[in-house]
């Protein structure tokens, strides 16, 4: 029987330590580059910070990935540094010219940079990142090496465009790279799964021929990504750009998307009426921003309750003219309409508060507050405003 229970004990303590997640040294920078040396073995560098939420992500669900740990306590020398410790991980951080968070650092065992990548992601994608890692075709700096030699192979460029946009540096030849690559191609390879993927993909500024090649070509991505999906990343492109335009009262922009807008968008009278929407919210014209939101609501925009929220969250913040807030809650009532929710609703009654309506902006933050008691939630924000109001009513 002891011989059973001990069985058992070694069994459950394995696979406690298996479920442990990555090993990372405790050893100094200097010992854990001179131990990689000696074993042969690459250094993983990961670069966290305390305030990071995608790095407690990946650390909560990527790190303790059964596969994730086996491959990468098998293949590398582990370490990790906290860019906010003010110490030693700073100084690291800094040395290899680290700018963001999480991010993914390999060296040889010789300490040269091979590969960097970063950001939250699948388990399957943090591991190809190692592998990229092992490969000279595929490994970042390697590539980035040949490529300032004169390199340009239509490989390179293609593997050396999916490794850039994780370089987080200044001169960044991510979008040359990327045209480079496409130049390589004729029109019918341009068509082709890879490199429609590859377009898709790309997420540069609105002038780029690669952008202008997926706004104008829509209908070919739909059979790869689907209709809804090639229609919101198309509309991501043109607001995005729109609130450029209107950061910088750019109007000689905004014709150029509304002229894209008319010749390539199936619904091109909801396009437009975003593009003005955008182009309001970017130059802070909090009035134009909700009275073109309003019509929007009102109109082509009925049921697109996402837009509309995201208006009321910026005037509820920013907007202090009373008609301009009056607009935010005649939004904010369009989206309880549709959809309502604990965030709407407080947002509906903050709205109220600004404008001095008490007793509309309670009777919402009472609602709101009763939906998170149901949903096990806390309430904080309803509660807190149920006490400013309650305590200005006295």
């Amino acid at each position: 029987m002891k011989k059973i229970l001990c069985f058992m004990v070694l069994i459950f303590s394995s696979s406690v330590c298996r479920a442990e997640g990555i090993d990372f040294v405790r050893t100094s920078w200097e010992e854990t580059l001179q131990n990689a040396e000696k074993s042969g073995k690459q250094v993983f560098l990961y670069v966290r910070a305390t305030s990071c939420r995608y790095c407690r992500q990946m650390e909560k669900e990527v790190f303790v990935n059964q596969e994730v740990i086996d491959y990468y306590n098998g293949n590398f020398i582990n370490y990790k540094i906290d860019v906010e410790d003010g110490g030693a991980g700073a100084a690291l951080a800094k040395q290899y010219g680290i700018e963001g968070f999480p991010t993914y650092l390999f060296l040889s065992k010789n300490g040269q940079k091979l590969h960097q990548s970063a950001g939250a992601k699948p388990a399957a994608d943090f591991i190809r990142d190692g592998r990229n890692a092992s490969d000279p075709n595929t490994a970042l700096f390697p590539m980035l090496a040949r490529y300032e030699q004169g390199g340009r192979s239509p490989e390179l460029l293609f593997n050396l465009s999916h490794a850039l946009p994780h370089y987080m540096v200044d001169a960044n030849p991510k979008e040359k790279v990327m045209e480079e690559y496409l130049a390589t191609q004729s029109a019918d390879e341009l068509g082709s799964e890879r490199n429609l993927r590859f377009i898709f993909a790309a997420d540069l500024g609105f002038k780029s021929p690669t952008t202008l090649y997926l706004l104008q070509n829509q209908q070919k991505f739909v059979g790869l990504f689907g209709k809804v999906e090639v229609e919101k990343a198309a509309q991501r492109i043109m607001t995005r750009t729109a609130n450029m335009a209107g950061r910088t009262n750019d109007l000689v922009l905004m014709s150029e998307l509304r002229k894209v807008a008319v010749e390539h968008f199936p619904d091109s009278v909801k396009t437009l009426s975003l593009l003005q929407i955008y182009f309001y919210g970017g130059r802070r014209d909090w009035l134009s921003y909700g009275r073109s939101t309003l019509q929007y609501g009102s109109t082509v925009g009925a049921t697109d309750w996402q837009t509309m929220y995201e208006t009321g969250i910026y005037l509820k913040t920013f907007a202090e003219d009373p008609e301009a807030l009056k607009t935010g809650v005649e939004i904010m009532t369009k989206v309880l309409n549709l959809h309502k929710n604990y965030e709407h609703l407080c947002i509906y009654a903050e709205l109220q508060k600004k404008l001095g309506n008490k007793e509309p902006a309670l009777k919402a933050a009472q609602e709101a507050l009763k939906i998170s008691t149901e949903q096990g939630e806390s309430g904080g924000d309803a509660q807190e405003l149920i006490n400013e109001l309650t305590v200005t009513n006295k």
